[in-house]
C-alpha cells in the first residue's frame, strides 16, 4: 500500500468518526489545532477501553516494564539543557520505490550490492 493510499484510508477513518461524533478537531469552530482532538461520547468510552486494554497488556502482564504517566509539555529550559534546542536534528529520507517518507535512523537494511 503506497502513502498516497494510506493518506486516503486514515482521511476516510477520520471523517467517520467525525460523522459519528467519536472525535472533534480541537477549536474547530475556529480554524482548529492541528493534531489536537476533542473526544465525543462514544471517543472517550473507545479511547478509555484501548488505554486499560493496553495497560493491562504491556504493564501488568509483564515483569519487565513500569507504568509511568508523565508531562507531555515541557518547560524550554528542560530543551535547551538536554541539547534538544540548540544540536537536536531528525533528517527525514524519501524513499522513491515506495514514495514513504522514514526518519533516517528508522531506515530498514537492505541486502544486495550497493552501486556508488
Amino acid at each position: 500500500m503506497t502513502g498516497k493510499e494510506n493518506a486516503q484510508r486514515m482521511e476516510k477513518i477520520v471523517s467517520l468518526c467525525k460523522r459519528r461524533g467519536f472525535i472533534f478537531q480541537s477549536s474547530e469552530i475556529y480554524g482548529g489545532l492541528n493534531g489536537v482532538w476533542d473526544y465525543g461520547p462514544l471517543g472517550v468510552e473507545l479511547k478509555n477501553n484501548l488505554k486499560q486494554y493496553w495497560w493491562q497488556v504491556i504493564v501488568r502482564d509483564r515483569d519487565d516494564v513500569v507504568g509511568l504517566d508523565g508531562s507531555i509539555l515541557t518547560h524550554s529550559a528542560v530543551l535547551k539543557a538536554s541539547g534538544h534546542v540548540d544540536t537536536f536534528t531528525d533528517p527525514m529520507v524519501d524513499c522513491r520505490l515506495t514514495n514513504q517518507r522514514l526518519k533516517a535512523d528508522q531506515i530498514p537494511q537492505q541486502s544486495g550490492t550497493v552501486f556508488a
